[in-house]
C-alpha cells in the first residue's frame, strides 16, 4: 500500500462511494471465525432465575415439542399465550430445551420466561412468518421478556456470501479511510430474499420491561421500540452475527421514558440507536432517554441519534458506558454519533464519562439536510435492504426541507485509544443558506492516536456532503487529528487533549465557518 495518492489514485476516489454491496446468490449459511465477539461476558449480565410457580402457562401443555427444528411451534406458544392473557396474565413458560417456532404474539399482562439453557430458534426457511419479527406485540401493556435463557433468531442463515472468504482482524498498513470503509462492507453479508425480518419489535406498548434474557444472532434489526412508552431494559444481552448487515442492536422509534440499564451488546449495525422519522410511522416527539453502564461492540456506531430523523428528539442521557471493538478490522465507526439529517431538531443531549477503544472516529455531531422523507414512505423506504432502487414518495418535499437542528450537546469525561479520525462538529450550506451545529460544549476529552500512519490526502476543498447518508467516513481522511469542525457556533472546549498523528502532513485543529 502507497502513503501518499497519486493525481490516479485521487481520480479513483470519485468512486468512494459506489457499494460492494452483494445481490445475487444463493443465502449463505456458513459461519467464519470472528463472527461472533471473543468477548461475551454472559456471567455479569445473565443469571440464573427459578421457574415461577404461580400464573405460569407451559407451552408443552399446549402441544409444544423441544428439540425439534422441523416442527414448528408458533400455533402452541400462541395458544399458549392467548390462554395467559384470557386468564389475567401470568407467565408462559419455555423450559426443557430450544423450540423452533415462527412468530410470537405476545399479549398485555404477559411474562414470556425464557428459562435458562431453554431457547425460542426461528424457523430458518424465512416463510410462513405472520408478521416480518419473530417476538411481536401491538398495542399491549405490562408485558415482559426474562427468565436467562436466549432468543435465536438464526441471522446467519439469510444473507449473502459476503465479498471476502475469511474476516478481517489485522489493521492496514496505512490509515486510509476509503480503503478502511470497502474493507468493511466487503464482511457483511447483504440481505437474502428469504430472511423473515426482527428479532422483537414492540409496537404502541406501554410499561415494557426486558430483563435477564439474551437475544443471539438476528436477521435484523434485534430489538425494535416503535411509539412505545415506559421502557426497562436492564442485565441484557445481544450476540449477533457481526457481518449480518443491518443487525442493530436497540433502535428506539417515538419511544419515550426509557431506562437502558447494564446491557451488553455485540452487534454489525448502530448498537444503541434513536430514530424518529415519519416513514417509520413515527408523527411526534421522543424525549427522555436514560442510557448507563453498557458495553456496546459493533462495526458501525455505538450510540446514535439518527441517521432517520423527522421529528423532534431530546433530553437523552448516556453516561458510564464502553463502547470498542475486540478482535476485527476495521473497527467501530463512531462511538458517539449525533445527526440530524431529515428535519429533526436534536437537543439537550448530555454524555458522559464514556470509554473507547478502537471507535475510528470518537465523537460526531452532524447536521445536514438530506429531506429523505420527501423519497421514501413507509413501504418504500427498507427497499435498500434487498438492494433495490427506492420506489415511491413520500411527503411534500418542503415539510422539512431545511427544518433540522443540533445544539445543546454537552459531552464530557470522554477516553478513547486507538483513534484514526478526528472529532467532527459539522453543520452545512446548501442553497446558498447555512444552519450550523449550536451550543456545543467538549470538556475532559483525552484522545490517543493509534500510531500507524496515514495515508496522504490532501484535498483543495472538503464536499458539503449535505445531501447524502451522514457519516464521519464520509469525510475521508480529513486535514486535522484531533478537532475538525465547519458550520459551528458557539463551541465550548475545555481540557481537550489528543496525542499528536504520526503523520506531519495535518493540523491538530482546524475550525472553519465557526462562530
Amino acid at each position: 500500500m502507497k502513503s501518499r495518492r497519486t493525481p490516479k489514485d485521487k481520480l479513483k476516489t470519485l468512486l468512494f462511494g459506489k457499494d460492494l454491496r452483494i445481490t445475487e446468490g444463493d443465502a449463505f449459511k456458513e459461519e467464519y471465525e470472528f463472527d461472533y465477539t471473543s468477548y461475551l461476558p454472559l456471567e455479569e449480565y445473565i443469571s440464573k432465575q427459578e421457574i415461577p410457580k404461580e400464573n405460569a402457562y407451559f407451552i408443552t401443555d399446549f402441544g409444544a415439542v423441544a428439540n425439534d427444528n422441523s416442527i414448528d411451534n408458533a400455533n402452541a406458544i400462541n395458544s399458549c399465550i392467548e390462554k395467559c392473557a384470557e386468564n389475567g396474565g401470568g407467565y408462559v413458560v419455555i423450559c426443557g430445551g430450544h423450540f423452533t417456532t415462527k412468530t410470537i404474539v405476545l399479549k398485555s399482562n404477559v411474562t414470556l420466561f425464557v428459562e435458562e439453557n431453554s431457547s425460542l430458534v426461528a424457523e430458518e426457511s424465512g416463510k410462513g412468518y405472520s408478521h416480518p419479527t419473530l417476538i411481536y406485540a401491538k398495542d399491549c401493556e405490562n408485558i415482559c421478556i426474562t427468565g436467562g435463557g436466549t432468543i435465536n433468531g438464526m441471522g446467519h442463515l439469510f444473507g449473502r456470501k459476503p465479498l471476502f472468504n475469511k474476516n478481517v482482524t489485522e489493521p492496514a498498513q496505512y490509515i486510509d479511510v476509503i480503503e478502511m470503509r470497502r474493507t468493511s462492507r466487503a464482511q457483511l453479508r447483504f440481505a437474502h430474499p428469504s430472511k423473515y425480518g426482527r428479532l422483537v419489535l414492540l409496537e404502541d406498548c406501554k410499561n415494557i420491561k426486558i430483563d435477564n434474557i439474551i437475544l443471539y444472532d438476528s436477521a435484523y434489526w434485534t430489538l425494535k421500540l416503535t411509539r412505545c412508552d415506559n421502557v426497562s431494559v436492564e442485565n441484557f444481552v445481544i450476540n449477533n452475527n457481526r457481518h449480518v448487515a443491518n443487525t442493530d442492536g436497540i433502535d428506539m422509534l417515538q419511544t419515550s421514558n426509557v431506562k437502558i440499564k447494564h446491557c451488553f451488546l455485540s452487534c454489525a449495525d448502530d448498537g444503541i440507536c434513536i430514530k424518529n422519522a415519519v416513514w417509520e410511522g413515527c408523527n411526534s416527539e421522543m424525549k427522555n432517554i436514560h442510557i448507563s453502564d453498557c458495553e456496546v461492540i459493533t462495526r458501525t456506531n455505538a450510540f446514535k441519534i439518527g441517521t432517520e430523523t423527522t421529528h423532534n428528539i431530546s433530553n437523552i442521557t448516556v453516561e458510564n458506558c464502553r463502547f470498542y471493538m475486540t478482535d476485527l478490522y476495521p473497527g467501530t465507526v463512531s462511538g458517539i454519533s449525533i445527526e440530524s439529517a431529515d428535519g429533526s431538531e436534536v437537543s439537550d443531549i448530555h454524555i458522559n464519562n464514556i470509554e473507547m477503544n478502537r471507535c475510528t472516529c470518537p465523537i460526531f455531531i452532524r447536521l445536514c439536510n438530506r429531506n429523505r422523507a420527501a423519497e421514501v414512505d413507509e413501504n418504500s423506504a427498507s427497499a435498500i435492504e434487498f438492494g433495490k432502487k427506492v420506489k415511491g414518495k413520500g411527503v411534500d418535499k418542503n415539510t422539512f426541507d431545511m427544518k433540522g437542528e443540533v445544539h445543546d450537546i454537552f459531552i464530557e469525561n470522554i477516553n478513547a485509544k486507538e483513534v484514526e479520525i478526528p472529532v467532527i462538529l459539522a453543520g452545512f450550506k446548501q442553497r446558498g443558506k447555512i444552519k450550523r451545529v449550536e451550543n456545543i460544549t467538549l470538556k475532559n476529552i483525552n484522545l490517543e492516536y493509534t500510531k500507524r500512519k496515514e495515508i496522504i490526502d490532501k484535498r483543495l476543498f472538503i464536499p458539503e456532503y449535505s445531501k447524502v447518508y451522514p457519516e464521519c467516513w464520509r469525510f475521508r481522511n480529513l486535514p486535522a487529528y484531533a478537532i475538525w469542525a465547519r458550520h459551528a457556533k458557539n463551541i465550548k472546549i475545555e481540557n481537550f487533549n489528543c496525542t499528536p498523528a504520526p503523520n506531519t502532513w495535518r493540523k491538530e485543529k482546524i475550525f472553519k465557518d465557526v462562530i
